[in-house]
C-alpha cells in the first residue's frame, strides 16, 4: 500500500511504540560489525527509486522515512493522532481548508540549507505535477503559500483524512533550490529522480551515499539534522532473500532483518536476537461476487454469511503466527473506523447448514482464486486457501481451488469476474476513508459488482460518515464497515504480523505502527 504506508507495504504493526533495551554483545561483519558505526539491514527489495515523490514501494519508503521530513508526524506510532512534524496544522471547521505552520525553524537540509516554506510548497506541488504513484494523495487540493510561515492547502471537498496523509514519506520535503538546478519542475516535464536516487535532498536524520536498487543502498548520517544525531552513523541496507537473512541474522552478518515468516523466526536462538512481532495493517479476506451469473452460490446473502460462519477462525489465525489478529472489517484494528475485534464471527456449524438451507444450495464447486506465488507478511496464501477448502468442505461447502500467478489472479479479480476468493489489502494511508473502496460503488466492489445503490441502507451509512466530523468519524465509519461486513461480501480472515529480527549488537531500538524500524533511534 505502501505507510508511511504504502499499499504493498505494510509491514507496519500496533498503534503502540515498543522500544526494547537489551544486553548487547558483539557481532556483524565489516560493514556492520563490533565497531559499532554502521547498521546492516536486509531485506528483499522491492525498490523502484527513492525520489521521495515517486517512490511507492516497501523499500523506498524504508529509506525515505530516514531521509526527509514530513509536515506532520505520528507520534510514537499512533496512527490514530497525527501530530507536528516540520509544520504544525490546524483544519477549518468544514475540513476543506488546512493551514500550515512552519514550526521546525531550524530544520536544515543535507547541505546545510534552512528547510523553508518555498521548500515545502514545490514539494508538495511536485507531488502533484510529476504525475507518480503517490500523486493522488493531494489530489483536488491546491496549495498556497501565505506567507514565509504559513501554507494553506485548499480542498474542493471536505477533506478530515488530509493529516493522516501528510506524515507518508512520499511526501517528504526536498530543497527546491538544489532539486530545481538538477532538472526538477513540478509538472511532467520533471528529470530529477536519477540525481535524487543518488543525491537525497532532505532533512532527516540519513542522507544517501550509494544507490543501487539491486543490491545495496547505503544511507550516512546527516550532520546538519535538527534532531538527536544517529547513534549510527551509516546504515547499509542490503537486498538479500529470506532464506540468506535467517543464517545472516543467526551468525551476526546483519543487524536487521525484515523479511522472515513466523517458521523462520522460529528457527532462531532466541538468546542471539530480538524479536519484533506486531500486527500488519494488511486485511485478507475472502470475496463473493454478487453477480448469479458469474458467482452462483455467492450472489445469495444466505449462502455467503454460511461461509462466514463456516469457518475455524482460530485455526487460521494459527497460520499468521504470534500476534495476528481476528477482524471484524476489512479495516485495521489499530485504524479510526476499525469494527472491535471481539464482534467477529465464530464458527458455528448449525448456523452454517440453516442457512445453506435458506440459500437452497446443493453442493455445487464454487470456483475459488487466489494467488498462488504470494505471501503477505509472512503468510502463505496458497496454504490459506487449502486450510479454507478443508474447513468449508466440513461444513458442506465445495470450492474448487483456482490458482494463478498473483499478476493473473489480480487481473482477474479487477476484471470482476472471480466468483470467489481470496483479496488483500494494504492501507495506503491510516483513516477510514481508504476503505470506502469497499463500499458500493468503490474500486474494490467494483471487483465483485456490487454497484452504489444496490444497498440503500449502506449507501445512507456511507453518505453519514463521509458527513461526519471530529470524534464523530471513527464510530460512523465503524458502524458502516460493520453493515459491509455482515452482507458476507467480504469476510475478513485476518490481520497477519510483521516480523523484524534484531541481533543483541543493538541494544536498544524503536519498532512501531509507524516506522517498521527507525534507524536513527537504534542504539
Amino acid at each position: 500500500m505502501k505507510i508511511r504506508l504504502p499499499r504493498r507495504a505494510l509491514a507496519i504493526g500496533s498503534a503502540l511504540a515498543l522500544t526494547f533495551g537489551l544486553a548487547a554483545c558483539s557481532g556483524g561483519d565489516s560493514e556492520g560489525g563490533a565497531a559499532g558505526d554502521a547498521i546492516v539491514a536486509e531485506t528483499a527489495f522491492n525498490l523502484k527509486t527513492i525520489d521521495p515523490h515517486r517512490q511507492f514501494e516497501f523499500t523506498g519508503s524504508t529509506i525515505d522515512n530516514a531521509i526527509y521530513q514530513t509536515a506532520l508526524e505520528f507520534e510514537d506510532g499512533d496512527l490514530t493522532k497525527p501530530t507536528d512534524g516540520l509544520c504544525s496544522y490546524e483544519m477549518s471547521d468544514n475540513d476543506k481548508k488546512m493551514t500550515l505552520t512552519l514550526k521546525q525553524k531550524d530544520a536544515k537540509f543535507s547541505n546545510g540549507d534552512p528547510v523553508t516554506v518555498d521548500d515545502i510548497v514545490f514539494s508538495f506541488k511536485r507531488l502533484q505535477g510529476i504525475e507518480g504513484n503517490p500523486s493522488f494523495f493531494l489530489d483536488g487540493v491546491t496549495v498556497k503559500k501565505v506567507d514565509d510561515e504559513t501554507i494553506e492547502l485548499i480542498s474542493k471537498n471536505p477533506n478530515p483524512a488530509l493529516p493522516y496523509i501528510l506524515p507518508n514519506s512520499s511526501i517528504g520535503i526536498v530543497n527546491s533550490k538544489v532539486v530545481k538546478d538538477n532538472e526538477g519542475t513540478t509538472d511532467e516535464n520533471d528529470g530529477a529522480e536519477q540525481f535524487l536516487n543518488q543525491n537525497s535532498q532532505g532533512s532527516g536524520p540519513y542522507k544517501v551515499e550509494t544507490y543501487d536498487a539491486d543490491s545495496k543502498v547505503v544511507l550516512t548520517a546527516n550532520e546538519h539534522y535538527n534532531g538527536a544525531a544517529p547513534k549510527f552513523s551509516k546504515v547499509v541496507l542490503r537486498n538479500v532473500s529470506a532464506e540468506t537473512q535467517v543464517t545472516d541474522i543467526q551468525s551476526g552478518q546483519a543487524d536487521v532483518s525484515f523479511d522472515l515468516s513466523s517458521d523462520q523466526v522460529e528457527t532462531l536462538d532466541k538468546n542471539a536476537v530480538q524479536i519484533s512481532s506486531l500486527p500488519s495493517t494488511r486485511s485478507i479476506y475472502i470475496f463473493n461476487n454478487t453477480d448469479e451469473e458469474i458467482g452462483g452460490p455467492t450472489a445469495d446473502p444466505n449462502f455467503r454469511k454460511a461461509v462466514a460462519s463456516a469457518l475455524d477462525y482460530d485455526k487460521i489465525l494459527d497460520l499468521a503466527g504470534e500476534n495476528g489478529q481476528r477482524m471484524a472489517s476489512p479495516v485495521p484494528n489499530e485504524f479510526n473506523g476499525a469494527v472491535p475485534k471481539d464482534q467477529a464471527p465464530d464458527r458455528d456449524l448449525d448456523k452454517t447448514k440453516k442457512l445453506l438451507d435458506k440459500a437452497g444450495y446443493d453442493g455445487e464447486a464454487v470456483p475459488f482464486h487466489y494467488a498462488s506465488d504470494q505471501a503477505v507478511n509472512g503468510m502463505d496464501i496458497a496454504q490459506l486457501a487449502q486450510t479454507i477448502q478443508a474447513q468449508l468442505k466440513e461444513a458442506g461447502i465445495k470450492l474448487s481451488l483456482k490458482p494463478a500467478p498473483s499478476a493473473t489472479q489480480l487481473d482477474g479479480f479487477r476484471a470482476a469476474e472471480q466468483p470467489m476468493g481470496i483479496g488483500t489489502w494494504g492501507a495506503d494511508y491510516p483513516d477510514p476513508s481508504n476503505y470506502n473502496v469497499f463500499v458500493p460503488g468503490g474500486s474494490v466492489a467494483e471487483r465483485v459488482n456490487w454497484a452504489e445503490g444496490d444497498s440503500t441502507e449502506i449507501d445512507e451509512l456511507a453518505a453519514a460518515a463521509t458527513k461526519a466530523e471530529g470524534d464523530d468519524r471513527s464510530p460512523a465509519y465503524a458502524k458502516l464497515f460493520q453493515a459491509t461486513t455482515e452482507t458476507g461480501i467480504w469476510v475478513p480472515l485476518v490481520q497477519p504480523v510483521s516480523t523484524v529480527v534484531v541481533s543483541n549488537r543493538i541494544e536498544s531500538y524503536v519498532s512501531n505502527a509507524d516506522v517498521t524500524f527507525d534507524f536513527a533511534k537504534a542504539e
